[in-house]
């Protein structure tokens, strides 16, 4: 068996794989001899079927079976010898490949094209990025309190402003006054804000390191890997739609992200991290020191069912790893940082438009309403730090 490989492009290469029949005989032979000793068939006693009987019911299914690992292994010992740094998983290649037949051929050839990652470089100090403080304005928290009674009414009457509702809106705190409950109301909304804030920043962040760093990707190839790792669900004219509102811009990001991590390996994420957001996120801020072993024992056992969740865990690595994120570029970019209330933090991130809407007639409005197409708004889609799946070799 021989294996070569031959530049195809710019980032794009293809790996020839030579291989004789002699090259994998043995194996068939061997996985055929085991079929043979557990095979019972009407006439003979288990093991004592005819081996010819046996080649000529599995025969062509096994040496398939044996062939395929066979070209499997040499094409991923190519990859890892030669420490390729690819792109998806490698495709066969349609302009090289002929049609193969283990049962005629002695001898065989199969070609596989693969996508090379580009060298990226990412200067982070350079690219300028604003991030929001967000505080609660008076006409927010008047809003809010307004919502509150609202949401509290009894016999159609709104609930004063008084310690009882103080201590049912904020149970275990001992608030006295409209001011003080006021500022209770402006802390809990400015944490919110905060991880509005963070998403937006990361969100733009992204955008921007996508728009202004500058890169070539082997696109045809990616094109068709997005279409064989669908397995059926996406279209080769889905991803000519989509490719660079879509797809690009995420194997842009995933390269990126990928050089920003080797560069920097406290992004890397830890167990002991994962455990800590669990634990924060299901029990606050408890304090674990002064724990009896036996709680820290079931505080433990519920984290482990937590991560032992393939779906939670994937969601909990993903917030984790955008939290590290968005506060490493913070540090590392040239980042301004902007005081504001909600309604300009949304004028900021998301423009207005700069004139009214026409007015017009009812009647006009009315006849508009039966022909325009509805169009929903939409705030921007988080961005994920997730890289892209890679299918088994």
């Amino acid at each position: 068996m021989k294996t070569t490989q031959t530049a195809k492009g710019d980032l794009l290469a293809t790996i020839q794989i030579d291989i004789d029949k002699a090259d994998y005989a043995e194996d068939v032979k061997k996985e055929l001899k085991n079929y043979q000793h557990k095979a019972t068939l009407p006439g003979f006693r288990q093991g004592k079927v005819p081996f010819g009987m046996i080649e000529k019911m599995y025969g062509s299914a096994v040496t398939f079976d044996k062939l395929n690992k066979k070209v499997s292994e040499a094409l991923n010992n190519h990859i890892l010898e030669n420490k390729l740094d690819i792109m998806g998983y490698p495709l066969s290649d349609p302009d090289k490949q002929q049609p193969t037949d283990p049962e005629t051929q002695e001898s065989m050839s199969f070609f596989f094209e693969v996508g090379l990652k580009p060298e990226i470089k990412v200067e982070l100090g350079e690219i300028a990025m604003n991030d929001y403080n967000i505080k609660a304005s008076d006409k927010e928290i008047d809003e809010t309190i307004k919502r509150i009674q609202e949401g509290n009414k009894k016999d159609d009457k709104l609930p004063e402003l008084n310690e009882e509702l103080f201590k049912m809106i904020f149970p275990g705190k001992d608030i006295k006054d409209e001011k003080e409950f006021r500022k209770e109301i402006a802390t809990e909304m400015e944490r919110q804000y905060v991880v509005e804030a963070e998403r937006m920043f990361l969100n733009n962040a992204i955008d921007k390191l996508v728009s202004e760093i500058k890169f070539d990707m082997p696109d045809a190839f990616l094109k068709r890997w997005i279409v064989a790792n669908s397995e059926g669900k996406i279209s080769e004219e889905d991803v000519e739609k989509n490719y660079e509102s879509i797809y690009s811009k995420t194997f842009r990001w995933q390269l990126i992200e990928e050089t920003i991590a080797k560069a920097n390996p406290e992004l890397v994420l830890k167990e002991e991290e994962l455990r800590e957001f669990v634990t924060k996120m299901y029990f606050g801020n408890l304090d674990t020191a002064n724990m009896d072993e036996d709680m820290k024992g079931r505080l433990n056992g519920i984290v482990d069912s937590i991560l032992k969740d393939e779906n939670q865990r994937e969601n909990i690595k993903n917030q984790v790893a955008d939290n590290k994120v968005t506060a490493f570029l913070k540090k590392a970019m040239k980042v301004k940082v902007v005081d504001t209330d909600y309604e300009g933090f949304v004028k900021a991130v998301l423009p207005q438009e700069e004139k009214p809407a026409k007015k017009t007639t009812k009647k006009a409005a009315e006849k508009k309403e039966e022909t325009a197409e509805v169009k929903e708004e939409k705030a921007p889609a988080k961005k994920t730090t997730k890289k892209a799946t890679k299918k088994d070799e």
